[in-house]
């Protein structure tokens, strides 16, 4: 009896163990039931999610034809994929829409109400089974892509019909250096082309921000454009002449120390003006090193007193003539989007520069007048100043299906207006300001004699048309210009002043009694009776002197030249 009384309990405890045993054996199958089942829902997540990956790439990539276009390549997409949209507990929705990392709200960053249009949207919901603990879950995937259409274009480029001698001279003026190019080098510089990316590895920095963020000389600008030729992948058909000229540009040593912003912010001076919301995107944008090397000139003589480019130009028996250009507000570059944004502002605008030249013009010399003898041989000065503001090109729409030939860029137009002005230019006069009396002869103590009032003649900017240009850079329709309006020409814009000239003047003099000076007003509105009458002829011949100096500028009087850099269309990226 004792011995079976001492077996029982070890008998119990034995059933004990097992039973506990048993139920973490259970505990541990249902884990293992349960880890297998969330497996296959992280791995059905993840498969969804590939899905919606690839259709939002599809989609995007065929954005540029249509909406609808897309949402039927995204639904395809999914279906050759594993998906079916129409089974039981699947749904799928494609959605066109702008994503735009500035403009609309984190996470996505996409929107359905931008414009233009630049990305797909998919969303995807499937129902996964549970095969061994609890219901059927629903599992979901988003993802976005984008594709963005990018333009790069300049307006007032004429840089191409322009001669080696205008281009030395402005130059030179402009860099403080002493160039000699021929017409050959200056043509290589103007039809050769760099990728921006190209400046990005030349300037040996990782990012398009940070290249936009450099502060250079003009120096160092046209050292970073020959290391850019230098190395570029695009297709220049006189690389070899373009090297050489900026080489020769380099090698002239560009004095100053000024230092110019490679990118535009908000509305300050900068040499690109990249309206794009990811600026990585401009990689394959192109811009024109000769254009790149004047934009960052006219910056830096942004403001500053007016630049002597012609110290003496003789008109024969009209007179002479002496030019300074002073640069109020420098031109952009453009590279960016199509369209306009939220608030109906253009996305992408070009500009010309805003430009005053000053032309000093020594008519005729006073007769020999024997009561007054000092006023003897006396030049008449005629104060001329044309106040060029800026005109403007913007990248309305574009168009990207099918091969570069069959697509298309449109860029709307608006041309500057030119305000000229006879009359005496104060250093702190208003751009446009024809404020102050014309002083057409002075002699200190004796006598001076001033139009009764300034005497503006506003040319009307042209219209603002649109110009379309194909996609393949390097061809004939890559330079296009808007047609000349009416008064294209400096003399057609003062056609107005030969009848003003001779209107009433105002002569003061400190000792001529007033005998003497109606003898004097007699004299001079005789002259300019004279100077009416030549006045068309005197002014095609500034036309000859001004108009060339403000096209290398940019600057065209009633017309606007395009020229047409690059259309980039985008690969498809996802965003989301």
């Amino acid at each position: 009896m004792k011995a079976h009384r001492t077996f029982r309990p070890h008998l119990e405890r034995q059933r004990g163990a097992a039973a506990t045993l048993a139920a973490i054996w259970l505990i541990v199958a249902v884990a293992a039931l349960g880890a297998l089942d969330i497996g296959n829902l992280f791995f059905a997540r993840r498969a969804l999610q590939s899905v919606v990956d690839l259709a939002a790439s599809a989609g995007t990539q065929s954005l540029s034809s249509s909406c609808a276009r897309a949402t039927s390549a995204a639904t395809g997409s999914a279906l050759v994929n594993g998906f079916d949209a129409n089974a039981a507990g699947n749904s799928l929705s494609v959605t066109c829409g702008r994503w735009d990392a500035q403009a609309n709200a984190a996470p996505d960053h996409f929107s359905t109400s931008g414009m233009p249009v630049n990305a797909v949207k998919v969303s995807a919901a499937r129902m996964v089974p549970y095969f061994f603990v609890g219901p059927s879950r629903q599992v979901t995937a988003t993802a976005i892509a984008r594709a963005t259409d990018i333009g790069s274009f300049s307006i007032g480029t004429t840089l191409v019909s322009l001669g080696a001698g205008q281009l030395n001279s402005l130059l030179n003026a402009l860099l403080g250096t002493s160039l000699n190019l021929n017409l050959v080098s200056y043509q290589g510089l103007a039809n050769a082309q760099v990728r921006v990316g190209d400046l990005v590895t030349a300037a040996g920095v990782g990012t398009v921000d940070q290249l936009l963020g450099l502060q250079l000389s003009a120096g160092d600008i046209a050292k970073l454009m020959l290391k850019a030729l230098q190395t570029t992948s695009v297709v220049n058909a006189n690389l070899s002449t373009a090297i050489g000229a900026m080489g020769a540009i380099v090698n002239a040593n560009i004095p100053g120390n000024q230092t110019i912003a490679l990118g535009s912010k908000n509305g300050s001076p900068g040499l690109l003006s990249i309206a794009l919301a990811n600026t990585q995107s401009a990689l394959d944008a192109t811009i024109n090193p000769l254009e790149a090397l004047l934009v960052s000139a006219e910056i830096a003589q942004a403001g500053k007193a007016a630049v002597i480019l012609k110290p003496s130009i003789d008109l024969g028996l009209l007179g002479s003539v002496t030019l300074s250009v002073q640069i109020i507000e420098p031109p952009a570059l453009a590279i960016g989007e199509a369209g306009q944004d939220g608030n109906g502002n253009w996305r992408t605008q070009a500009s010309t520069a805003q430009v005053r030249a000053v032309l000093d013009v020594s008519l005729v010399k006073l007769p020999n007048i024997p009561l007054i003898p000092l006023l003897s041989g006396q030049m008449i000065h005629l104060p001329l100043y044309v106040d060029a503001a800026s005109g403007t090109a913007w990248l309305a729409s574009t168009q990207c299906a099918g091969p570069p030939l069959t697509r298309r860029s449109v860029i709307g137009v608006q041309g500057g207006i030119a305000n000229v002005c006879v009359g005496d230019l104060t250093a702190n006069a208003a751009f446009g300001a024809c404020s102050v009396p014309a002083t057409i002869l002075n002699v200190p103590g004796v006598a001076s004699v001033s139009l009764a009032a300034a005497l503006p003649a506003t040319m009307p900017a042209s219209a603002a048309p649109n110009i379309t240009f194909d996609g393949v850079s390097g061809n004939a329709d890559d330079y296009q210009t808007v047609p000349s309006a009416p008064g294209a020409s400096l003399a057609n814009a003062l056609s107005g002043l030969n009848k003003s000239l001779s209107g009433t003047l105002k002569i003061s003099s400190p000792i001529l009694p007033t005998v003497l000076t109606d003898l004097l007003s007699g004299i001079v509105t005789g002259l300019l009776g004279g100077v009416v009458a030549t006045l068309p002829q005197l002014l095609t011949g500034l036309d000859t002197v001004l108009l060339p100096v403000l096209q290398a500028l940019g600057v065209q009087v009633g017309a606007s030249t395009i020229h047409d850099l690059s259309l980039t269309c985008g690969e498809s990226q996802l965003a989301y």
